[in-house]
């Protein structure tokens, strides 16, 4: 069985620009050879292929190189795969490059650097060199071996082990393509949980330890993630922007991305920082055709055009995709002119380089949300201080994805306005708010992360229950386009939950960056209240939970009798048509919490006079 390993230098000889042409043909030696002869042989190539065991050496040097086309440029990368090949008995443990001193490279499977030709070697007799040393050492009683080296690889702290040892094996599944299952141990079937495992070595624990890993299928479920500038550490956002002021390329890459500070306390709190990834799977680590999801809109969506995900170092990742004719690779300078949105603060927008650089500005971390990572990595809810009632505070959420509420938030729709005025808060079914659900959260602090919300992969059925909540979503527009895609407040027909007590107020709230005025318009991820059905609403509407108990049974549309637009109603909420002032418990005429075809001819009956 053979052990590979992947050094992946990003090749990129393009330029923005294309109608310059020539340039020179940099010479690259790469040079590989095992620290020790007899315990291992070596290869390396520019074509990332398996080698026939003939190929392998003690000693291999190649010369790479490719040929600049378009302009000089001072530094250019090349691509080279180095493979291992450990002799019977022993196992390879890591690279190491002598250029740094024998600097020890943990390359796991799949391992992405890059090694800048930084000076103009033009000619063959005097061309770079780059030169990596392999390690091997003899297999111990104990011995970790991986079920695919494309998922997942695994490590041990005493390769060399005997008896009385304790070793520590560690199974590390890729991140985006990998899940670790467990260790199964020689030939049984039975898995072993813990990661790392600890093993006294002796006579009766010797053996191969091997870690299953199972394939993550991103492609078809995708990945929740939150994008980090390792530079800057800003985050990244997709925000959206409009098709009709700008070309796809600066939609793609420019106005449709957004890049907020890590400093800014909001960063856990804005849905438009989370991002779903899907992609298929390179089998070096990494992704292509790469769609980012949004609050609301994509990448893909925007611009018909996917990106490239390829791994650098250990969660370390370079972005691009084709933009104009050149590959663009996301960079974040910080140096682009800052904008302002409406609670958030202060944006940017990220720009491109046409080749992969060892500047951190240029490479991206990426915090997968999920259970493994969720208290580090997390989404949550953040409610003013003023918004407290009953020992609660509340907030309003709209998201284009959906989640499951955790650390006992709990999620409301509003179904109807009271007779006295209060609006009535239904709690959504087992705390999971499907995609593009409206709903009020009750929260039991103003941190988010004693408020996480989970975003969830799947999706849940949706909330059938009327909501007279809406949620509102906006496009991006740096030519001053919003009102197109914005809904204006309006005291006659909306109203919003004030930041300044636990109402729905006629006003609306300030913006904290800009606390002179009023907002104009609804605020984006937010939601807001449609009273324009009902008569002479409240300037500001109190939340309840307490029911009505002047319940008129069939009374569907609340107008204080029961008729034939009450039997319509219930058959357009039955069929899932957009209903608006439903109240849902005169309409359950039984009380069995679900409105059927029985409700309809309960209405029916009464109105016929068969039923008293």
């Amino acid at each position: 069985m053979y052990k590979r390993l992947l050094l992946a230098f990003a090749l990129s000889m393009t330029s923005i620009f294309t109608s310059l042409a020539g340039g020179p043909t940099f010479y690259y030696k790469f040079v590989v050879k095992p620290a020790t002869t007899g315990e291992g042989k070596v290869y390396a190539s520019n074509q990332d292929e398996t080698p026939a065991s003939s190929k392998y050496k003690d000693y291999y040097g190649t010369t790479v190189y490719e040929e600049g086309t378009t302009v000089n440029v001072a530094a250019a990368t090349v691509t080279a795969f180095l493979y291992a090949q450990p002799s019977d008995g022993y196992m390879f443990t890591h690279w190491a490059r002598v250029e740094d001193n024998d600097k020890e490279v943990i390359f796991s499977h799949s391992k992405n650097a890059t090694d800048l030709v930084t000076t103009k070697a033009t000619t063959i007799q005097a061309p770079k060199i780059s030169t990596y040393k392999a390690y091997f050492a003899k297999i111990g009683l104990v011995y970790p071996a991986s079920s695919d080296e494309s998922l997942g690889t695994v490590s041990i702290d005493i390769p060399s082990n005997d008896v009385g040892d304790v070793v520590t094996m560690t199974a590390t599944p890729d991140m985006l393509n990998g899940i670790f299952k467990g260790w199964q141990r020689n030939n049984s079937t039975r898995l072993i949980y813990d990661n790392p495992l600890i093993v006294d070595v002796s006579k009766a624990t010797k053996g191969t330890y091997t870690a299953i890993f199972e394939e993550k299928g991103i492609d078809s479920k995708g990945l929740y993630v939150r994008l980090e500038n390792l530079g800057t550490g800003s985050y990244l956002g997709v925000i959206g922007s409009s098709e009709n002021t700008m070309n796809s390329d600066q939609r793609y890459f420019n106005n449709s991305l957004m890049l907020v500070s890590k400093k800014n306390p909001l960063v856990n709190t804005i849905p438009s920082l989370i991002l779903k990834l899907t992609g298929n799977s390179t089998g070096t680590a990494g992704l292509e055709n790469v769609e980012m999801v949004g609050q609301g809109i994509s990448t893909y969506k925007i611009s018909s055009r996917k990106f490239r995900i390829e791994k650098y170092l250990e969660n370390d990742y370079f972005f691009f995709g084709n933009h104009n004719g050149f590959t663009g690779y996301i960079k974040d300078n910080n140096d682009s002119p800052n904008s302002t949105m409406e609670l958030i603060g202060t944006i940017h927008h990220p720009s491109l380089w046409n080749r992969p650089n060892d500047n951190k500005r240029y490479r991206w971390a990426v915090h997968i949300i999920d259970e493994e990572n969720f208290d580090t990595e997390y989404f949550g809810a953040m409610p003013s201080e003023k918004t407290f009632l009953d020992g609660k505070y509340y907030t309003t959420m709209y998201t284009s994805f959906p989640y499951e509420c955790r650390d006992g938030v709990k999620p409301y729709i509003v179904d109807k306005i009271l007779p006295d005025g209060k609006a009535h808060m239904v709690e959504v079914s087992e705390d999971i708010v499907p995609a593009y659900t409206p709903v009020i959260l009750e929260c039991n602090s103003t941190n988010p992360k004693e408020n996480r919300l989970m975003p969830l992969l799947y999706d849940p059925l949706p909330v059938t229950t009327s909501n007279l909540l809406k949620g509102e979503l906006w496009l991006n527009d740096d030519s001053g386009d919003e009102d197109n895609y914005r809904t204006p407040f309006d005291a006659t027909k909306l109203r919003v939950l004030s930041n300044d007590k636990p109402v729905f107020a006629s006003v609306n709230n300030y913006d904290p960056n800009n606390a002179s005025s009023r907002l104009k318009y609804i605020a984006n991820n937010t939601c807001y209240l449609d009273i324009s059905g009902v008569t002479d609403p409240a300037e500001e509407i109190e939340l309840t939970k307490e029911r009505d108990t002047a319940v008129l049974k069939g009374d569907a549309n609340g107008d204080g009798s029961v008729n034939v637009g009450d039997i319509m109603l219930c058959v357009n909420y039955i069929l899932r048509r957009e209903v608006k002032m439903f109240f849902f418990d005169n309409a359950d005429t039984n009380s069995d919490g679900d409105i059927t075809v029985g409700d309809v001819m309960w209405i029916v009956n009464y109105i016929l006079g068969r039923i008293k």
